[in-house]
């Protein structure tokens, strides 16, 4: 009978924190993509010429402009500008097509623009391995433990920008796979790391909590 009250609350306490990462790590993932496209959008615009920038910038905008009423037709526009843009604006236009994609309900569309950004090597490596960072998170509910600790290996042991959020998701796949010991060891270790962002720490707290002491 205690055997069956343990795996009962083991289940709950993973339930609580999948619940965290649904509540929390979308917007931080988010904020990630807009920073990159920010700053990244940036560079390409000083980099490019100044007829071609604008009538690509148009094209861009007019996308964006319309995810919020017609996130299908965004993707159709984003994935457009992806395919006959200069380098610069197709890689930002294929991050923001996954996430219309998304938005629109064809996860699977959207991942299977992730994986190839991500494995194109002629694509800028920030730009890279945030695709492999947003398509391993968008399959942790789905996706098989094992080949997503895999990929994501690459990003979590580096010194790169993307490794807290890919520690993160290295502790939610291990969740995800019933071993609360490996989650909890990579949480306490991003609480501890001084250079864990303020919010991706609360919520590695957050979910430490969840998992509980055992």
């Amino acid at each position: 009978m205690a055997d069956i009250f343990r795996e009962i609350d083991e289940e709950l306490q993973q339930e609580k924190a999948a619940k965290l990462w649904k509540r929390y790590g979308p917007y931080v993932i988010a904020l990630a993509v807009l920073i990159v496209l920010g700053v990244g959008g940036y560079r390409f615009w000083l980099s490019y010429d100044a007829k071609q920038k604008a009538a690509e910038s148009a094209r861009y905008e007019a996308a964006a402009s319309a995810l919020a009423e017609d996130p299908a037709g965004a993707a159709e526009a984003f994935g457009a500008l992806a395919r006959d843009g200069n380098k610069g604006y197709a890689a930002l236009a294929a991050l923001r097509q996954a996430a219309a994609l998304v938005e629109a309900g064809d996860l699977e569309a959207a991942i299977i623009t992730y994986k190839k950004l991500a494995e194109d090597q002629g694509t800028p490596t920030l730009f890279r391995e945030l695709a492999r960072l947003l398509s391993v998170t968008h399959r942790i509910d789905s996706g098989d433990p094992a080949e997503l600790s895999r990929e994501i290996a690459a990003l979590a042991n580096t010194t790169g920008p993307w490794r807290p959020l890919a520690r993160e998701a290295e502790a939610l796949i291990a969740l995800k796979a019933g071993d609360k010991a490996k989650a909890r060891e990579i949480l306490e270790g991003l609480t501890a790391d001084a250079e864990t962002p303020g919010q991706l720490r609360a919520r590695a707290t957050e979910l430490l909590n969840a998992i509980g002491s055992e």
